[in-house]
């Protein structure tokens, strides 16, 4: 296996430059056990001698700027790593001797033994699965060579596995979610080491910098449809995701998406469908997608009102003279308002309209945006330079703030509407809402 280059790109935010990693003063050897160890000398001296310089190896350091030397920190933990190789060959069932040594190989490598990042994955990985502290110190440790979108997904794993963590881990996990393009992440991260018992000092400036990334909305405000919005072609379809708007959909390959700026609290998306066949040749039918920051004093009943009555173009005044119903839709909060109009007001020659609109709320969640993050990888550098390289993190545009009422609508002629309705179910089936 090719060993991983460790990273060397640094995030900066105006003229400040920091360090993607803190060096919190703390010690992870002390979430082994040592009374699970081989109680033998050797072993737990290994154990009692980097317990007071393992913070010295959190990071690869280009200054030294510890008070014990480097050369006597590598010194130790490389004598330490041959001797815990040698004590899980003799006892290759200790668990807790595996993950001691995986951590121990994985600072060795911070601290420039570069043979040691091979043994920190595969002594980790082995226990990663059962163990969130192996899921910890793997995550990190691929967090701080070239596989950091890895190394993300361990912690978040790791954080699954167990209700009760360590501040120290919450730390390591809030400066990976920072690398990773999830500032959201990293917030509550800061938060959770806050409220856990006997973590390390928060690093301030890296926390301001995940909390800078957010960036509040505005009702009175407009947004670019390329900023409010992140499409992107998977191999189900084309998803359209938007923070702001709070919600994340996916449509057929075929269709064709109208995005929308964003403003005054309102997002909308035209759709339109596949082709379909007709009395009068191939016809397509329109979805419509709409969120909007509730109004002060209006009920989603009334909001549905006004918008079901622009959606039939004012030949439905009241959605009472259509059908309420709610046969074979999938709601997707616990409960949703939906009509139903059949006409031949619209569309005549087709056999007439057959429309279809579901209404919903979404309350605003602790954390908004969060259900929408996923790791991303560092951007690339420039080749050949051998210099390190410096990037700008991603702003990332908060919710609007309070309830937003949402609508999928449905408009189709009665020669295509069964299956453009396929498409509508299936866009509400994908349909994910930052809701509580």
């Amino acid at each position: 296996m090719k060993r991983s280059t460790r990273v060397t790109v640094q995030l900066i935010r105006k003229v400040a430059l920091l360090f993607l990693f803190a060096t919190p003063g703390f010690s992870q050897i002390r979430q082994i056990d040592p009374s699970k160890l081989p109680q033998n000398s050797a072993v737990q001296h290994a154990y009692t001698d980097l317990l007071p310089i393992d913070q010295f190896a959190r990071t690869s350091e280009a200054t030294w700027p510890f008070p014990v030397p480097k050369a006597d920190v590598t010194s130790r933990f490389s004598m330490a790593l041959q001797t815990l190789q040698k004590a899980q060959q003799l006892d290759p069932d200790n668990k807790e001797l595996q993950i001691f040594a995986g951590l121990v190989a994985h600072l060795a490598y911070n601290l420039g033994t570069e043979e040691a990042y091979n043994p920190a994955l595969y002594l980790l990985q082995s226990q990663a699965s059962t163990d969130f502290r192996a899921a910890w110190f793997l995550g990190i440790h691929q967090c701080q060579s070239n596989n950091p979108v890895a190394g993300m997904q361990q912690l978040l794993r790791a954080e699954a596995s167990s209700a009760s963590l360590p501040g120290a881990f919450w730390q390591d996990y809030a400066n990976c979610a920072g690398v990773t393009n999830m500032p959201v992440h990293a917030v509550r991260a800061y938060d959770n080491a806050r409220k856990a018992t006997g973590g390390p000092p928060i690093d301030v400036q890296l926390e301001q910098i995940a909390r800078d990334r957010i960036k509040p909305s505005s009702l009175t405000g407009s947004y670019p449809a390329r900023q409010a919005w992140y499409p992107e072609r998977t191999d189900r379809g084309n998803r359209a995701t938007s923070s702001l708007c709070g919600e994340s959909f996916l449509t057929r390959p075929n269709s064709h998406l109208n995005i929308r700026d964003v403003a005054f609290g309102t997002c909308l998306i035209t759709i339109d469908t596949e082709q379909y066949p007709s009395r009068y040749g191939p016809s397509s039918a329109s979805l419509l997608v709409g969120t909007q920051a509730a109004k002060s004093g209006e009920s989603l009943e009334a909001f549905a009102k006004r918008t079901f009555e622009a959606f039939s173009n004012a030949r439905l005044k009241d959605p009472s003279q259509a059908n309420r119903t709610s046969a074979g839709i999938q709601c997707p909060v616990a409960t949703c308002l939906t009509f139903e109009a059949v006409t031949d007001k619209l569309y005549k020659p087709e056999g007439g309209a057959h429309l279809l609109a579901v209404f919903f709320q979404s309350e605003q969640p602790a954390y908004p945006g969060l259900r929408f993050e996923t790791p991303q990888p560092l951007p690339k550098a420039p080749s050949g330079s051998g210099q390190p390289a410096f990037f700008t993190p991603k702003e990332t545009l908060q919710r609007f703030n309070g309830p937003l009422y949402s609508f999928v609508t449905l408009d189709a002629n009665h020669d295509i509407y069964p299956r453009s309705r396929g498409e509508f179910d299936d866009l509400l089936k994908s349909l994910v809402l930052d809701s509580k």
